[in-house]
């Protein structure tokens, strides 16, 4: 039986671990869960599996007496660390959204768990960072993205030298058929309506704005080790072929499934298995469509592009600002337009090429977001 530590165990992705847990009670036990906000959700889920560390990084935390077991109660600023120090575990799913939990996986990397990977932020914030301590520490790394466990999955056909190119398909997200014009108009709610997925709100407007897709190509070369030149994105409206990889030979390996964030979740768990899973099975006969990417329509997706061929820090200023610029833009203090702006901005304000560590990574990050904030408050 694998233990199991979920990082954001209360969030989108993390509300989906713990069902994969739950239907797979003879391989899976949760042994560490965290959560920053919904103190309610970390409690029943602690009570429900009698987790053995339950750590609450953010205010107001959930009272000892909360619990109907003994156990090991982490709170406060510095809790995710000391939970991924403190805990027993054989998988560490970072399901956290942003670069907290940077350190946290560092250290279970450190402790030789398999790291199964939600974040997106860790690897395009800090990709060469990270993958060098990996390759240092022999770590297992073991993407949870659909797109990026698509790749892995199609990877197993042929040799690394053997790839021309990945090829990462997008859904175009809910504005995919807006008339251009109108884009500046469009509101929050109507962003939130994806077409295919259930996501939280800052991933559905990161797929509206396609800032999540350039975000999974900058992930895709770290994780793949894969250059730019190699990396190419389609609109692929059903979200039924998750990702492809095309070979030296010309041969195109696809995977398929229906889109249910579990199906990666678990694969993640039980690789090199797999196992029968709650996911419905696709229906054929099946109608594919894939389109090449307008630049017009996705501004925000060419600037992440530049960003992740420029290097450095860059990639990190993007993500620091398009965390400020998300919850704007839902708050109603900027247009959708205004995403795209205040990114290309950023780009232009800062210089960020060369070398760096995680201290850098840090520091931009908070640069970043405090020049955003203050360009939002002028709109």
């Amino acid at each position: 039986m694998k233990k199991i530590a979920i990082i954001g165990v209360t969030g989108s992705i993390g509300r989906q671990a713990v069902d994969v847990v739950e239907k797979n009670p003879d391989l899976f036990r949760l042994t560490m869960i965290s959560s920053h906000s919904d103190a309610d959700a970390l409690v029943k889920v602690a009570n429900r599996h009698k987790v053995p560390t339950v750590c609450f990084s953010g205010a107001n935390p959930p009272a000892k007496e909360s619990f109907d077991y003994p156990c090991e109660l982490i709170t406060g600023e510095n809790a995710l660390v000391a939970a991924a120090e403190s805990a027993d575990y054989d998988i560490f799913l970072n399901a956290v959204v942003g670069i907290a939990a940077l350190r946290p996986t560092l250290i279970a990397m450190g402790k030789g768990a398999r790291i199964a990977l939600s974040n997106k932020e860790m690897l395009v914030s800090a990709g060469e960072y990270v993958m060098r301590i990996a390759d240092e520490l022999n770590s297992e790394i073991i993407p949870v993205d659909s797109e990026h466990s698509a790749i892995f999955q199609c990877l197993s056909a042929g040799q690394a030298s053997d790839v021309d190119a990945l090829i990462i398909t997008s859904s175009g997200g809910a504005f995919r058929d807006v008339p251009i014009k109108d884009l500046d108009a469009v509101s929050p709610e109507r962003a939130l309506a994806h077409p295919n997925w259930k996501m939280g709100k800052k991933i559905t407007i990161d797929c509206a704005t396609m800032v999540n897709k350039g975000f999974e190509v900058i992930e895709a070369k770290h994780l793949f080790n894969v250059p730019f030149e190699k990396i190419q994105t389609v609109i692929h409206r059903e979200s039924v072929v998750h990702s492809m990889v095309r070979f030296a030979d010309g041969a195109t390996i696809a995977q398929l499934s229906s889109p249910d964030m579990r199906l990666p979740i678990q694969y993640a768990f039980t690789y090199p298995k797999r196992v029968s899973s709650p996911v419905n099975p696709l229906k054929t006969p099946l109608s594919l469509t894939f389109e090449e990417v307008d630049y017009d329509r996705y501004p925000c997706f060419h600037i992440l592009l530049e960003a992740g061929r420029r290097g450095g820090l860059y990639p990190a200023a993007m993500l620091a600002s398009d965390a400020v610029l998300v919850p704007a833009y839902l708050a109603g203090q900027i247009k959708y337009s205004d995403i795209a702006k205040v990114l290309e901005r950023v780009m232009n304000k800062f210089s960020l090429d060369g070398k760096y560590d995680l201290s850098d990574v840090l520091r931009i990050n908070d640069e970043v977001e405090k020049y955003t904030l203050s360009v939002v408050k002028k709109i």
